[in-house]
C-alpha cells in the first residue's frame, strides 16, 4: 500500500507560521493565521506536518527513544555516544544536548498542532463535523505530545495556543493540570473522531487510537477503574476498529507486513531517506537513527551498524531459550561483514553481548540499500498493549479471572512461530512450542502485579515503554540494584524525571528545577 501521508509539503508554512522551539523566541512569521485558513483542506497538511516533526531524528527517529532505550534496564551502552552515553548510568545534566533537543522538538510540534486547532477555528462555511474531525486528530496529536513531556520532566509549561504574548512570562504548571489537559484532548478526539482513521492509515489516530491512549493514562495514573473501561471498550470493539494480534509475533517487526497489520494501532511513519532538515543543522526529517543505533558493528546490511544501545548480558541470560519473543527480539549470532559467510555467535561480535534485532531484521528497502535509515515503520501502540492494560487494571479492581484470561492471549500468539532467519541473525523456521505456559487461576493479585510487569517487559520489549513502567511502579531501585538486570550505581529516584534544559532555566526566571539537578 502506497504511503500517503503528506509529510513536509507545509515545511514552508511552518516556517512562516511556527516560532522556533525555544519558548523565548519571538514568531518569524509574517503570514497571518486568519489569512491562511480558508478551508478543510488548508488544516490537514498543517496536522500532516505534525508526522513530518515527529518522524525526525530530534523526536521518534532517535531524540525521544534513544533516551527511553538507555534509561530502562533492557539496554545499556555499548559503544558511548556523546551526550547518549549519559542516559544509561543516570548522569545526565541540565546542559545535556539531547534533554534540550527533545524538549525543543516537542514544542515546536506542539506549536504546530496548536496552529491547526486554531486554523479550524478560523473556518468559515466549512461544516461543524469536519471541523470537529480535524480538530480531534490535531488534539490528540497535542495529547500525545504532552504525555511523553509530563512523564520525562514532570511540570512543564502547557501552551495551548501558537500565540505566546510574552514567553518570558510562561510558568510551570503541574503534572496534575496537564494530565487533565490530555484527558481533556484524548476525550475530545475520542468523542469526534471515526472509527477508522482519515485514509485508513495507522499513522493517523482513530477512534481507538484515542481509546488506548486514554487507557494508557488512566493506567499511569493508577485510575484503574478507567484505565480497565477504556482497554475494554478497544477489546469489546476491535472487530469494527480492525484490531487483532498477528499470528506471527516476527510480522510485527517486518516492514513488508506493516501496512496490512491489524496489531498496528498508531505507528509513527518512516518512509526510506532523509527528506528534509531542520534549522537545527542535526536534525533531520525522516531520519531513523534507532536501527543502526541498536545494530551490530561489523554485522551485514541492514543489521549492522553502531553497537551503540545493546541490552545487558543479564537481559539474555535470563530470558528463557524456548520464549519465541527472544529470537525475534535479539540476535545472538550474524553472518559478519569479513567475506567469509560463517554464521558467528555473538561472543565474536566487538561489543560482544546479543543485539536488539525488531527494528533490523526486516527494516525495508532504506536500510536494505543504504544501511542506514529506514522504511520501517515504529508502532507506538499496538493491539497486545491494550490487552495487557486490560490486564493489569482488570487485576487491580479484582477481576482476575477476567485479567488471566487477556495474559493468556498473549502467550498464546507467543507460543506461536514462524520464519525469523536472515543473513545468520535468527535459526530459520521454528515450530509451534508449549512456552509460555498458561496463567492458571489461584495466583494472588500481588503475584499476577508482578507477572503482568513481566509479561510487559517482555512482550514489549525494547520498544520504548519499560522506562514508564520503571516509574509509574516505582521499580528504579530493584531493576537498578544489584540483583537487578541492569546494575547501576548512580541511580536514585530523583532521576525518574529528566532535567529541564538550562538554556530554558537560564531564560525564564518562572522555571524551577527537578529535584537532583
Amino acid at each position: 500500500m502506497m504511503k500517503s501521508i503528506i509529510k513536509f509539503s507545509v515545511l514552508a508554512v511552518l516556517s512562516l507560521i511556527v516560532s522556533c522551539a525555544d519558548l523565548d523566541e519571538e514568531p518569524i512569521g509574517t503570514l497571518t493565521p486568519e489569512g491562511f485558513f480558508n478551508t478543510i483542506d488548508d488544516v490537514y497538511p498543517m496536522i500532516d506536518g505534525t508526522y513530518g516533526l515527529m518522524a525526525s531524528s530530534s523526536y521518534y527517529g532517535a531524540g525521544l527513544t534513544v533516551p527511553l532505550q538507555l534509561m530502562s534496564d533492557m539496554v545499556d551502552n555499548g559503544y558511548e555516544f556523546g551526550d547518549y552515553a549519559e542516559f544509561s548510568r543516570f548522569l545526565v545534566t541540565p546542559t545535556n544536548s539531547y534533554v534540550s533537543d527533545l524538549w525543543a522538538s516537542s514544542y515546536q510540534t506542539i506549536a504546530t498542532a496548536n496552529t491547526a486547532i486554531q486554523g479550524v477555528g478560523y473556518l468559515k462555511g466549512a461544516d461543524d463535523s469536519e471541523k470537529l474531525m480535524a480538530e480531534a486528530e490535531a488534539r490528540f496529536i497535542r495529547g500525545f505530545l504532552y504525555y511523553h513531556l509530563v512523564r520525562l520532566y514532570g511540570n512543564i509549561p502547557y501552551l495551548d495556543s501558537p500565540d505566546i504574548v510574552d514567553p518570558l512570562s510562561v510558568e510551570l504548571s503541574s503534572s496534575e493540570v496537564v494530565y487533565e489537559r490530555i484527558i481533556e484532548d484524548l476525550t475530545f478526539a475520542f468523542d469526534n473522531l471515526d472509527m477508522d482513521s482519515r485514509g485508513s492509515v495507522r499513522s493517523r489516530p482513530s477512534k481507538g487510537t484515542a481509546a488506548s491512549y486514554l487507557s494508557s493514562v488512566y493506567m499511569t495514573l493508577g485510575e484503574w477503574q478507567k484505565s480497565y473501561e477504556t482497554a475494554k471498550w478497544v477489546i469489546d470493539n476491535a472487530g469494527e476498529l480492525n484490531y487483532s494480534l498477528a499470528d506471527d509475533y516476527q510480522d510485527i517487526f517486518r516492514n513488508s507486513e506493516q501496512w496490512t497489520s491489524t496489531e498496528d494501532i498508531f505507528t509513527i511513519d518512516f518512509t526510506n531517506n532523509q527528506t528534509g532538515q531542520n534549522p537545527n543543522p542535526t536534525t533531520y526529517e525522516n531520519d531513523n537513527k534507532v536501527g543502526p543505533f541498536n545494530g551490530i558493528e561489523g554485522g551485514v546490511k541492514p543489521i549492522r551498524g553502531w553497537s551503540m544501545l545493546v541490552p545487558h548480558i543479564n537481559v539474555y541470560n535470563t530470558w528463557n531459550t524456548e520464549d519465541y519473543r527472544l529470537k525475534v527480539s535479539l540476535a545472538d549470532s550474524l553472518i559478519l561483514d569479513d567475506d567469509t559467510d560463517i554464521v558467528r555467535p555473538y561472543t565474536d561480535f566487538e561489543i560482544s553481548r546479543p543485539h536488539i534485532a525488531k527494528f533490523n531484521r526486516f527494516p525495508g528497502e532504506g536500510r536494505t540499500t543504504a544501511g542506514w535509515r529506514s522504511d520501517l515503520d515504529f508502532v507506538a501502540f499496538r493491539y497486545a498493549e491494550v490487552i495487557l492494560i486490560a490486564a493489569e487494571s482488570a487485576n487491580e479492581i479484582g477481576l482476575s479471572s477476567e485479567a488471566i484470561g487477556y495474559v493468556n492471549q498473549i502467550r498464546k500468539r507467543a507460543r506461536n512461530a514462524g520464519e525469523i532467519d536472515f543473513y545468520g541473525s535468527g535459526y530459520g523456521v521454528y515450530a509451534p512450542s508449549s512456552f509460555p505456559e498458561d496463567v492458571v487461576s489461584g495466583i494472588s493479585a500481588s503475584d499476577f502485579r508482578n507477572l503482568i510487569l513481566e509479561e510487559r517487559r517482555i512482550e514489549l520489549s525494547f520498544e520504548f515503554k519499560r522506562w514508564y513502567d520503571i516509574v509509574r511502579r516505582d521499580l528504579g531501585n530493584a531493576v537498578f540494584g544489584l540483583s537487578g538486570l541492569e546494575p547501576q550505581s548512580n541511580f536514585n529516584t530523583d532521576r525518574y524525571l529528566l532535567p529541564i534544559p538550562q538554556d530554558e532555566m537560564n531564560k525564564n526566571e518562572n522555571f524551577v528545577q527537578n529535584t537532583g539537578y
